[in-house]
């Protein structure tokens, strides 16, 4: 059959090869996108003062709204390719009921616990959620790993006097 360059089946072709070579571009814009100073805000640099603390931590990430959107998203995360991600199921649970929301998983191979806390400015409002995995670690129940989710939210809090302070930049 001789080749056409019109026809439903080659405009088809066509409007795939351009959608999947726009996923391809945004996917490796993402992942090489580096987290320079200048673009750094307040709630990444706490974010990675917390890693810092906790060794018994196996991820870390900040969700909320930025301002003038209306979609949560992760704005801070200790993996780079993870911020700009809307939230989920977790997340909105945890602003829902203000309190932790607590899930075992497997990740690569490995029970964590994966856990999302509501963060809450000076004034007691609800500015964020923070999603923390913890290590796998013998012995751990639900209940300690919820109170200790709590321990690391509080240590958060302490530094974010507003919402707004989470959007600003670096001291």
């Amino acid at each position: 059959m001789p080749y056409t360059s019109t026809g439903p089946s080659n405009v088809r072709f066509a409007a795939s090869f351009a959608f999947l070579f726009f996923l391809c571009a945004v996917t490796l814009n993402a992942q090489t996108k580096p987290v320079s100073a200048a673009s750094r805000i307040y709630a990444q640099k706490v974010l990675e003062e917390t890693l810092a603390a906790h060794p018994e931590l196996a991820g870390l990430e900040l969700s909320a709204t930025p301002p003038g959107k209306k979609q949560c998203a992760t704005i801070a995360s200790g993996e780079v390719k993870d911020i700009g991600e809307k939230c989920g199921k977790d997340e909105f649970i945890a602003m829902i009921t203000n309190r932790p929301f607590v899930q075992k998983e497997k990740e690569n191979g490995h029970r964590i616990y994966d856990v999302t806390v509501p963060i809450h400015d000076a004034r007691g409002k609800m500015v964020a959620t923070i999603g923390i995995d913890f290590k796998s670690e013998p012995n751990q129940s639900e209940t300690q790993i919820a109170q200790r989710s709590v321990q690391i939210a509080n240590e958060l809090e302490a530094k974010i006097s507003s919402k707004a302070k989470l959007f600003g930049p670096v001291d």
